[in-house]
């Protein structure tokens, strides 16, 4: 019989999957017995166990002795057992117990809960799914003083049924029923609870539903069928609900536009239907103009249908007399503008599949026509939806006049100077658009008054100078981005926290500050700072700043060094170098003095030797063999190579090579007589492996370009393709393999195994890809003048083809 014993660290994570919450500590010890086939509780259980899970095993009893030793234990889960009989002192020596799961076992009376009597102090009780018959409680219930959640199950419930508990003050009362369940009408007013969950199985009686909504202010239902409460909503007049819940149910449109109708003039404030499945759109009606409802949810709801009148159902929806209204996690693909002027203030469309043409009226012939009458939303969320245009989706809620927070995340957003101005409501303050597609463009085309900017997960490199001044931005957010260095606040006087974590700084300059007045809070954490003389200046600030104005975040847990080996992982609070190591005047008197001195002593030496002769002798030496290493190819050396260059990149690199580089050199300009590039998509053979057809393409190519990324040396077909060039190089006697870097790619980045290209980077020069559009006229003009020769007229073919 196995035991394990830990210690939890992340307790929350558990307790998040039960019924209730206990209180708890960070030492919290769990002991997880369940799925062990027990049959009885095990013996030595260690007297510091506080969680204890025994649930899915064969236990048929519990024995006075069971928990002697566990004096400490709060939580006990026996959940699926089978037990039968429960000793009544068997709790005696646990006073602490706050949670007990006994659902799904065998108890057969709750007459007979003797065992209660020695739990005061619990506050989470599971009795459902046993074998009781009758509801009745036991005269112990009344010792549960403290008794927070109670869950109950029985196939009879009468009235006084609940006398034992009608002192308690419930928070939670779940009770699960079924269309067997036999029930008296009024048997739960003696139940005094802020919330009821009645849970069915496949269907209830009418009776407890008008009771749970005439006696109750927070009502959930769970699987009962919005067709069968339509007949409960009709008497709203009789509603005591204010919080009504609907999950996992279904519906035809019919029943669930009268069960929303009644609602409107109930109690109900808030209404929510989760998990919804309509199964047939026929005749519904309209939704009502007035409420006194506050809130309208639909969340995971499915349509079966095929066909039906989409803009009917949304209709209904964005027309419903709320203050609040969500429609979350459902697939629609359009929301229509309200016909009159909307009361709604928050509006949430999240996770949904919306596409720009949201709100919008009109057609082709007519025209887009934006929406008007959603002029009192101050909060619209459509996170997470298909939206892709953001200078589109800026005029749809141009006449928003109202709305002041705006979330468009987790979409595929980008934004295009091409594309135009944007337009927006004047009172936005608040703009969410993390986990887009944005760059640097994307302050060209925001709101004027905005306060707070969130920006994360995008692909921002750099903030140009060339946009307009925010100045009312108080909060900007860019963690998870790719700057390189920290911005400034040019565009942005006025900002207060800037957050900067999870981008590439490596050693951020300080002239930020100069820039930002009002700048209080900095997260610079989790970036790949490279801790060299250029980082002591951060460093010795960040410890100023944490004690003065400005209040470095996560400092100094999160900030770490990632180069050089030495100091991997090292803290930079604990970073340090030799004061001659960065001081400039210090280097000079004790590096360059000696060196001049050693200069001038090698000069006077050569001189008395003769020196200046014998170098000027090597230099020609030198000069005649470069000159015979540059003559023109001889046409044996071109014999079987049909193209200039073969590309070796990563495929995350792959939309610039085939945007960029193939049409640049195969062509694209008129003015270019084209080159001849052999690109693997195109090139290889079917029916060869990988290595045949790189052997086969390199060894037909007269040069090797090389597109050096993070990714490449990532990347194990890169490395291969790299090692049979650099051995090309060696058999043919001439240099063929030409690098271009496409971003900065520092030599500690590159693995060991990629040593051939490390000796190749630090020997020769390589093409570095400028994102400057005037420099890369230059870049493709030398690419192009490195790869130029006279190859054999005959055009490129495969082996198959040659043989013909």
């Amino acid at each position: 019989m196995g035991m394990m014993d830990f210690t939890l660290w992340a307790l929350s994570i558990l307790l998040g999957s039960l019924a209730c919450s206990a209180s708890s500590d960070m030492s919290t010890i769990v002991v997880d017995l369940s799925s062990q086939n027990l049959s009885f509780v095990p013996d030595q259980l260690s007297p510091d166990t506080e969680i204890l899970d025994l649930s899915c095993n064969h236990i048929g009893a519990l024995r006075r002795e069971d928990f002697w030793q566990t004096s400490r234990l709060w939580f006990l889960n026996l959940s699926h057992n089978v037990i039968q009989s429960i000793d009544k002192e068997v709790f005696h020596s646990t006073q602490d117990l706050e949670v007990l799961d006994l659902s799904h076992n065998k108890l057969h009376s709750l007459l007979d809960q003797l065992y209660l009597r020695m739990t005061s102090n619990l506050r989470c009780l599971d009795l459902s799914f046993n074998k009781f018959v009758n509801m009745t409680l036991g005269f112990e219930f009344t010792n549960l003083e403290k008794l927070e959640d109670l869950e109950l199950s029985a196939e009879v419930i009468r009235n006084e049924d609940f006398a034992s508990i009608s002192m308690l003050r419930l928070n939670s009362f779940t009770l699960y029923v079924s269309d067997h369940t036999s029930y008296e009408s009024g048997s739960l007013t003696n139940v005094t609870s802020k919330k009821i969950i009645l849970s069915a199985q496949t269907d209830c009686d009418f009776a407890i539903l008008n009771d749970v909504v005439k006696s109750f202010f927070e009502v959930k239902l769970v699987g009962i069928a919005v067709d069968k409460f339509d007949i409960v909503a009709q008497q709203r007049e009789t509603f005591k609900a204010t919080h009504l819940d609907l999950t996992n149910t279904s519906a035809s449109w019919q029943h669930l536009t009268s069960v929303v109708n009644n609602l409107l003039y109930s109690s109900v404030k808030h209404l929510s239907v989760t998990g919804l499945t309509i199964y047939n759109m026929d005749s519904g009606s309209k939704v009502g103009k007035f409420s006194n409802m506050e809130s309208f949810t639909i969340q995971q709801a499915i349509v079966t249908v095929f066909l039906f009148s989409q803009e009917m159902l949304y209709d209904f929806i964005v027309n419903m007399p709320v203050q609040n209204l969500t429609v979350a996690q459902t697939p629609i693909i359009h929301m229509t503008c309200p016909k009159y002027p909307s009361k709604i203030r928050m509006l949430n469309l999240a996770d949904c599949a919306l596409s720009e043409k949201v709100f919008s009226r009109g057609g082709k012939r007519e025209g887009m026509i934006e929406c008007d009458t959603l002029q009192s939303v101050e909060i619209l969320v459509l996170k997470g939806n298909s939206f892709q245009d953001f200078k589109q989706l800026s005029s749809r809620v141009s006449l928003m006049s109202s709305l002041s927070s705006l979330d468009l995340s987790q979409n595929k957003l980008s934004y295009q100077s091409e594309q135009g101005d944007c337009v927006w409501p004047l009172n936005i303050v608040q703009l969410n658009l993390s986990s887009n597609s944005f760059d640097s463009l994307v302050f060209h085309c925001l709101p004027q008054n905005i306060t707070e900017l969130n920006l994360q997960n995008n692909d921002i490199t750099v903030i140009t100078t060339d946009i307009l001044k925010y100045e009312s931005l108080k909060i900007l957010d860019l963690t998870n981005n790719r700057f390189h260095n920290i911005p400034d606040c040019t565009a942005f006087p006025n900002l207060q926290t800037l957050l900067v974590s999870g981008n590439s700084l490596q050693s951020p300059s300080l002239d930020f500050l100069k820039t930002c007045p009002k700048l209080q809070n900095l997260d610079a954490s989790h970036n790949t700072f490279i801790c060299t003389c250029s980082l002591q200046e951060f460093t010795s600030i960040a410890g100023k700043t944490a004690a003065a104005q400005i209040k470095l975040l996560h400092w100094p847990r999160h900030y770490s060094c990632s180069y050089p080996e030495a100091w991997r992982g090292a803290l930079l609070e604990n970073f340090s170098l030799p004061a001659v190591s960065c001081s400039a005047g210090l280097l000079a008197t004790t590096i360059l003095v000696p060196a001049v001195a050693l200069v001038i002593a090698v000069a006077v030496l050569c001189r008395q030797l003769d020196g200046p002769w014998y170098m000027s002798m090597i230099c020609q030496w030198a000069h005649a063999k470069h000159r015979g290493a540059v003559n023109r190819d001889k046409p044996e050396d071109l014999q079987g190579v049909v193209f200039h260059a073969f590309v070796s990149y990563s495929q995350r690199n792959a939309e610039w090579v085939k945007g960029q580089l193939i049409p640049k050199l195969e062509g694209e300009e008129s003015t270019w007589c084209g080159l001849r590039v052999s690109h693997h998509e195109r090139d290889f053979i079917p029916g060869k492996t990988i290595v045949e057809n790189i052997l086969h393409c390199v060894e037909r190519s007269r040069r090797c370009i090389f597109v050096l990324s993070s990714d490449f040396v990532r990347s194990e077909w890169c490395h291969y393709e790299l090692c049979f060039a650099n051995h090309q190089r060696v058999a043919k006697g001439f240099d063929s393999v030409i690098l271009v870097l496409l971003e900065p790619l520092p030599l500690y980045m590159i693995p060991s195994k990629y040593y051939q290209l490390k000796d190749m980077m630090s020997r020769r020069t390589y093409l570095e890809w400028p994102h400057e559009r005037a420099k890369q006229v230059l870049f493709w003009a030398n690419l192009r003048a490195a790869l130029q020769a006279d190859l054999p007229t005959e055009s490129p073919q495969r082996e198959g083809q040659e043989e013909e």
